[in-house]
Formats: structure tokens, C-alpha cells, sequence
């Protein structure tokens, strides 16, 4: 261990690390990239490294590309990773009142302590913890997943019906395709383009980034409402030291859900922000402006980044995408995935870890000496800024798998967002549908092939028993005024007792 911090410390291994955590940035604020991207387009030029260099420079990537994704969010309103939608919604707000520095300051000073945590996860239970995670059945992914999507009922803002019928199209968007067990086209039309399904990405770029164009030039004027930027990015790291319980659960949350395999940092930001909403306070509060929205979702994704390491080093199973690359990465560099990796590594795995830990500090400070600078853009007349969104947007579309079909897809999903904003439906409940439907779709099929067909494989496990339960109660406090009723209940025995 010790070796592995010393060969991390040394000089060339911060150059690698500040390199990487650079272009991590860099890679993360533009809009539809993020870090399998980064990470995959970077894993060639490590070829010629050592192998502790090489793995320092993609762990500081992938950390701070998660990061990276938090800083157009907050500005424009447009999530530079699939990560940071959920941050967009309050985030933005604070950032649209003039206080761009103090959101900054939330989202960094939370992804550095939920990555901090995740790393510490990540070295003292990985594979402990991977073991575990491996033993969930497909069932109990099933159950896990209709209750994300049962969540809908606190992202629909008080219209659980509205929420729940976007969350049923995303749903049944994400069957668009090749059926996952036949091969089978659904829904295609005979459209080659939809064979292969309706790409998550360029669909999010237009309905966060290009809708967000048509919003600011509909608005015109300048994101910051009032004409200036006030508020410092210490304001919003000392919020955050004092919410620190906020920062651990969501940070334990987002290991868990990390490890998953087929979870991710997508499912993450959405169950951190609406698990906040839903025990918080002031549930109405979300979404115009608070904190904790911006705390909950950051913290719980960059620990998510950990997460997801954990059963690729500890078991070599990837937790998602960016892990998978890694488990390419290490056996590249002729080391194995698993216990090996612990024991027969030795000081390169602990050199990874050690630089992971310290690029969580790393674009920590990078927010805090550049918020002040990055805050102006919230001062960009909506003629300079809106011609600069659409152009990235259609970049970002096009360059995640260079078909011009993706350019088309970033255009009518920027209609529909535009849409959907206009008519205040909740973008979040169709996106949770679809980044959910193949999750749903997936396990209950591979749970019904296990069991032979027997539906009752769903309640066997006391897991999904647990997870059913969550999802009736969610879904009983959405859809029946059971705070009504509560209300009008504790009034009337109030009433009773001041007349007895």
C-alpha cells in the first residue's frame, strides 16, 4: 500500500494524474461525450505507459469526467454526462437567481466527498462487497427496477398520473429494436436506423441541451436573471460540509448501486435525487433551487464511479461500460481481474486507488480557483449562447457514433423536450423510463427462463419482497391523498380534544 501511495505521489505520477484529470474535465462539460467515451478514445495512448501511470491517468479521467458533467448542467442547464441530468433541475435554477458560484461550489464540493467515500469503499470492502452483489438474482434486479421506476410518483411533482404515462412511454421506447432474447425487429417500422434501438445518448442531448437552446432564445435576455453573478463557490462547499449526512447516505447509495452490475451512475443520479425529495422537508422546493438537489444526485454519482470498480477489480464483472474498459485496461498491462488483482498487483492496484482518492481533490480545486471565470457564462446574452448550444448539440450527436440519423434524433427529441417544458410535464419520468426498460425488461425474462416460467419466482426472495413493498408504499403516497386524509384526520381529533 504504502509503495502504491509513493509511486502515485511521485512526480510523474501527479503529471499523469493532473493530465488526465484535464482532459476528464474537458471531455465531460461537452455535452454527450462523458466517460466511456473518454475513457475508450484514451485507453490506446496508454499502451506505452507503465502500468500504475497508465492506470492513474484513465482513473483521474474517469473521476473527473463525472464531475465535469456537473458544470454545463449547472450553467446552461445541459448535462454534460448522462450523470448529471438530475442536477440540471436545481442546479440550473440556482444558477438562473445569480448564483452560479454558490451551485458550483455544491456540485464540486459533493462529488468530492461522495468520490472520496467511494474510494475508500473501494479499498477496504471491494471484494467483499462484489461477492455479494453477484448473488442478486434476476428477480431481485426486476423488483429493483420497477422500484426506480415506481419513483416516478415523487419526480411527477404532485401529477403522478402525468408521470406515470411519460414513464410508460420511456418504457416502451426502449423496446424499440432487436428483441433482447429472439433478435427479433419491434417497432422499427422498417426503419434501418431503429433496428438497432433509439441511442440513449443523442436522445438526451435533445431533450436537455437542444430544448434548453429553444427555452434561452424563447427567454432571450441572459440565464442569470438578475444581470449578475453574486454568491461565492465557498458559500456552497460550507453548505455542504454541513450537510454531510445528506453527502454520506446518498454516497453509500451510490457504491451500492454502483456495484450492481447494469445500474450504473444513470440510475444512480435519478434514485439519489428523488430519494432526497421524497424525505425532505420541503418536497415542493425541489426544483426551483435547492441545495440538497444538487448535493444528493453529485454525491452519489462520483461514488457510484468507485462502485462500479468494485466487482470489476474484486470478481471481473464490470458494473458498467467505463468498468469494463478498465477490466480491458489491467489484463492489457498483463494483470488479472479479481482477488489477483489485490494480492499479485500490489502497488499498481494501490497506486490506482491512491490516484483516484486524490483526483477527487484534484478537480476539487480546479472548481474552486475557476468558478469565478466558468460563472460568467451565465451573463451571455441568449443571441451569443443559443447559436453555441444548438451547434454543440448536434456535435455532440453526431460524434458518438457518426451517423447522421443521430442528427436527426437530436433535433426531434429537442421538439419534444421543448415540448414537454412548455406544458410543465416532468422530462425526468420519461428518461427514467427509458434509462429503466431494458433493466425491467431483461430480468423478468431471464427470472421467468430460471424458474421455468413460474411467476411466483418474484416473491421468493426476501429481497424482492422488500423492494415490492418500498414500490406499493411509493406508490400509494402518489397516486391516493394520503396527506390529505393524514391531515384532515389529525384536524379532526384536534377539533375532538379541544371540544371534550
Amino acid at each position: 500500500m504504502l509503495e502504491g501511495l509513493l509511486l502515485a505521489l511521485s512526480p510523474q505520477g501527479i503529471l499523469y494524474m493532473i493530465m488526465g484529470g484535464i482532459i476528464g474535465l474537458v471531455i465531460g462539460i461537452l455535452p454527450g461525450l462523458g466517460p466511456v467515451f473518454g475513457v475508450a478514445l484514451l485507453l490506446p495512448s496508454t499502451f506505452w505507459m507503465p502500468a500504475h501511470l497508465g492506470l492513474i491517468f484513465l482513473g483521474s479521467l474517469y473521476g473527473c469526467c463525472v464531475y465535469g458533467g456537473s458544470i454545463t448542467a449547472v450553467l446552461l442547464g445541459i448535462p454534460g454526462t448522462p450523470g448529471s441530468i438530475t442536477t440540471v433541475f436545481d442546479g440550473h435554477e440556482i444558477a438562473k437567481k445569480g448564483e452560479a458560484g454558490v451551485a458550483l461550489g455544491l456540485s464540486a464540493t459533493s462529488s468530492m466527498l461522495g468520490g472520496v467515500i467511494g474510494v475508500i469503499s473501494l479499498a477496504v470492502f471491494g471484494p467483499m462487497l462484489a461477492e455479494i452483489a453477484v448473488k442478486l438474482a434476476p428477480a431481485d434486479y426486476f423488483a429493483l427496477a420497477v422500484f426506480g421506476l415506481s419513483m416516478v410518483a415523487v419526480a411527477a411533482k404532485g401529477d403522478t398520473l402525468k408521470g406515470l404515462m411519460l414513464a410508460t412511454l420511456g418504457v416502451a421506447l426502449s423496446t424499440i429494436g432487436q428483441d433482447l432474447f429472439t433478435g427479433e425487429h419491434r417497432f422499427a417500422f422498417g426503419i434501418e436506423y431503429l433496428i438497432g434501438g433509439i441511442p440513449f445518448i443523442p436522445a438526451m442531448i435533445g431533450l436537455f441541451a437542444l430544448s434548453q437552446a429553444f427555452i434561452i432564445a424563447e427567454e432571450g435576455g441572459k440565464i442569470s436573471r438578475i444581470g449578475k453573478v453574486t454568491g461565492a463557490f465557498w458559500e456552497g462547499a460550507i453548505y455542504t460540509f454541513r450537510h454531510w449526512g445528506t453527502v454520506v447516505k446518498n454516497a453509500v447509495l451510490g457504491v451500492i448501486l454502483g456495484i450492481i452490475p447494469g445500474v450504473g451512475i444513470n440510475v444512480t443520479g435519478f434514485m439519489a435525487y428523488l430519494g432526497q425529495k421524497r424525505i425532505d422537508k420541503d418536497p415542493d422546493s425541489f426544483g426551483k433551487g435547492n441545495p440538497l438537489g444538487v448535493i444528493a444526485p453529485e454525491s452519489g454519482n462520483n461514488a457510484c464511479v468507485s462502485g462500479e470498480l468494485i466487482p470489476a477489480f474484486g470478481l471481473g464483472i464490470p458494473g458498467a461500460s467505463t468498468a469494463a474498459i478498465f477490466i480491458g485496461a489491467i489484463t492489457m498491462y498483463g494483470l488479472r481481474p479479481g482477488y489477483a488483482f489485490f494480492s499479485e498487483a500490489g502497488p499498481i492496484a494501490w497506486a490506482l486507488i491512491t490516484g483516484l482518492l486524490f483526483s477527487q481533490f484534484l478537480f476539487f480545486l480546479i472548481g474552486a480557483f475557476g468558478a469565478n471565470y466558468v460563472s460568467k457564462v451565465t451573463l451571455v446574452p441568449a443571441a451569443l449562447l443559443v447559436p453555441a448550444i444548438i451547434t454543440l448539440s448536434f456535435i455532440g450527436g453526431i460524434s458518438y457514433r457518426h451517423f447522421f440519423g443521430d442528427a436527426i434524433l437530436v433535433f426531434v427529441s429537442g421538439v419534444v423536450g421543448y415540448v414537454l417544458h412548455r406544458y410543465r410535464y416532468p422530462v425526468a419520468c420519461l428518461v427514467l423510463g427509458i434509462i429503466l426498460g431494458k433493466l425491467v425488461e431483461r430480468n423478468f425474462f431471464r427470472a421467468l427462463q430460471i424458474s421455468d416460467n413460474a411467476f411466483d419466482v418474484f416473491i421468493h426472495s426476501p429481497i424482492t419482497i422488500i423492494f415490492w413493498t418500498i414500490t406499493i408504499l411509493v406508490l400509494a403516497f402518489g397516486l391516493l391523498p394520503i396527506k390529505e386524509w393524514f391531515k384532515k384526520f389529525t384536524k379532526s381529533n384536534t377539533n375532538n380534544a379541544q371540544g371534550g
